[in-house]
């Protein structure tokens, strides 16, 4: 990951990141939330945090709350605007280096598990996995892969209704950005900017390999609307989704 670049982004956060704190986003992670039990007597990491959106939430919700950024820009936006919690705690690191052991009721990372290397990805879930507490769980949400090539085929079936099979395939895959995708590992790239996606199976593999047990998958689904991504809208159709994974340790 290029910090320097995320350093960029952190200022025009929401114009470059698809976030599932959207208005309008079904994101079960909020309710899971509330729903943990003696949430006032536990502590939560959040790995990855940006700028730090669900820091008023935490910080109310429980004991203790840590939260982590590899970029520079990213650390003080979130110390400036939540900062000020006096149970919270906002550092600089590097998800994919991380030596906490048995610290943490509760991991959570939301849309930051998009490292352009599967030895990153596998390094940060066992970082993940070495802080949590014996019986501690796992908050994840994940970029679908299958989300996308869902909308590849909305995008074939618009074109299919206008013109004859061959052209719709050509022109829907010049559309979906087909030669940006490498579909084996699940990676996007949009020229210095690459990011990695997830299928079911494979963060379910992912976080087996782990240790982690207990693995559910849920959809977070986003509302068609150019306020909340750059894909085309296919109103009337079900919407697009992102994973939100839970797990225990």
């Amino acid at each position: 990951m290029d910090e320097g670049r995320w350093d960029t982004y952190a200022e025009r956060y929401h114009q470059e990141i698809v976030s599932p704190f959207f208005p309008g986003v079904e994101n079960p992670l909020l309710a899971e939330l509330k729903n943990v039990e003696q949430s006032r007597e536990k502590t939560v990491a959040e790995f990855g945090c940006g700028h730090f959106e669900m820091g008023p939430l935490l910080a109310q919700s429980f004991k203790e709350v840590y939260a982590s950024d590899f970029s520079t820009k990213m650390v003080e936006i979130a110390k400036t605007r939540h900062g000020h919690f006096p149970n919270v705690s906002i550092i600089k690191e590097d998800m994919s280096h991380l030596s906490h052991k048995n610290s943490f009721d509760l991991v959570i990372s939301v849309n930051s598990l998009i490292m352009p290397s599967e030895r990153m990805v596998r390094n940060a879930l066992a970082g993940f996995y070495d802080a949590l507490k014996s019986g501690g769980d796992l908050f994840l949400i994940v970029p679908s892969m299958e989300g996308v090539l869902y909308h590849g085929l909305l995008l074939f079936e618009k074109e299919m209704s206008q013109k004859n099979e061959s052209v719709a395939k050509r022109v829907s895959k010049i559309k979906f950005e087909k030669k940006k995708y490498d579909l084996f590992f699940g990676y996007y790239k949009d020229g210095r900017d690459v990011q990695k996606f997830y299928y079911h199976h494979e963060i379910q593999f992912l976080l087996r390999k782990a240790g982690f047990t207990n693995i559910t998958i849920e959809k977070v689904l986003y509302p068609w609307g150019e306020d909340v991504s750059g894909y085309e809208n296919f109103y009337g159709e079900e919407p697009m989704w992102d994973w939100f994974v839970k797990a225990k340790k």
